[in-house]
């Protein structure tokens, strides 16, 4: 952990030198989306409280945790309601949103803690060395790889009724939430771009949303060739001619890979962008991928978002993604 990092105060102090890094951060950030939601301690009926977890990326024979992330979330916040945890490679995080969308939507829980956190040991480090570059680049030319990155990132997924009778600030609306699978996608390889337009229009196919109606792709595009061409080219063919003026942008080029975290992260960042009226750049982005023909943000711009789509791959097939709009 850096130095200058300060777990919640929620967290009692005789616990922390007993969690591990990864639990650290899953706590840390699970807890500080509660105070960010105005939902502390004893807020509602426990009954009523879900956990969704995304399972962190190991390597290939990498030992498995004994104890998910969000066990240990749900443990320490009391939660009686449904825990799910769902793998996914690096789109588990965003399957576990998917997961929670679910949830409200059945009306099992009021209230879903929804995320994952991503620790990076040695085994992993390893594993992702041939995939990494000094830089990434997402859709630049120039892309050789991706930088991973260890944090973790969860998110308050409400019931709508909940959430007004209560007088919380609601960000954004889910829309759609959606999941597919490759069978076909290589255990270490993620879905190619048919896969990845197929969930795309799975999305907008549950919001009963146009493609022309999207305001913004946060895309999971990381400096992988097959991950930007993938998910690159899936827009491509999912928005035809509105690709030209839905805007696209992405979080691996200013925050690296995330993995397990990118998903529920470009959710966060996707929220905060619709509320605050404002599109952040790709990093790194200088001379696209040839045939490419998207609006990239190249520069921080404001605009009026009222839908935003955002997507994640994982390696072995898995596809996640939502569509958000303005509540």
């Amino acid at each position: 952990m850096p130095e200058e990092f300060r777990p919640h105060p929620g967290i009692p102090r005789n616990v922390v030198h007993f969690l591990d890094q990864g639990s650290l951060l899953a706590l840390d950030a699970a807890l500080r989306a509660l105070d960010a939601a105005g939902l502390g301690s004893g807020a509602g009926d426990a009954r009523r409280f879900a956990v969704a977890d995304g399972l962190p990326y190991r390597a290939p024979g990498q030992g498995a945790m004994f104890v998910p992330y969000g066990h240990l979330v749900a443990r320490t916040l009391g939660v009686r309601g449904p825990v799910v945890t769902v793998a996914g490679a690096e789109a588990s995080g965003m399957a576990a949103i998917v997961q929670a969308a679910r949830i409200i939507a059945r009306g099992d829980a009021d209230v879903v803690i929804a995320g994952a956190a991503q620790a990076l040991q040695r085994p992993l480090l390893e594993h992702l060395q041939g995939l990494s570059g000094d830089r990434a680049l997402p859709f630049d030319r120039g892309h050789a790889g991706m930088v991973a990155a260890e944090g973790a990132a969860y998110l308050v997924i409400e019931a709508e009724e909940h959430a007004r009778r209560r007088g919380a600030a609601v960000l954004a609306r889910v829309a759609a939430a959606a999941e597919t699978f490759d069978p076909l996608a290589e255990p270490t390889a993620v879905p190619d771009a048919n896969e990845a337009g197929r969930l795309m229009q799975a999305i907008l196919g549950a919001a009963g949303y146009l493609q022309n109606q999207v305001d913004l792709l946060v895309s999971c595009a990381d400096g992988r060739p097959a991950v930007d061409v993938a998910d690159g080219f899936g827009a491509l063919r999912t928005f035809g001619r509105h690709a030209y003026y839905a805007d696209v942008t992405a979080t691996a080029g200013s925050l690296g890979q995330l993995l397990a975290a990118s998903g529920p992260a470009a959710v966060a960042m996707a929220a905060e962008a619709m509320r605050r009226g404002q599109v952040w750049p790709i990093a790194g982005l200088e001379t696209p991928v040839e045939g490419l023909e998207l609006a990239f943000v190249r520069e921080a711009k404001a605009v009026k978002l009222d839908c935003v789509l955002v997507t994640s791959l994982g390696t072995g097939g898995v596809g996640a993604g939502v569509l958000l709009t303005a509540p």
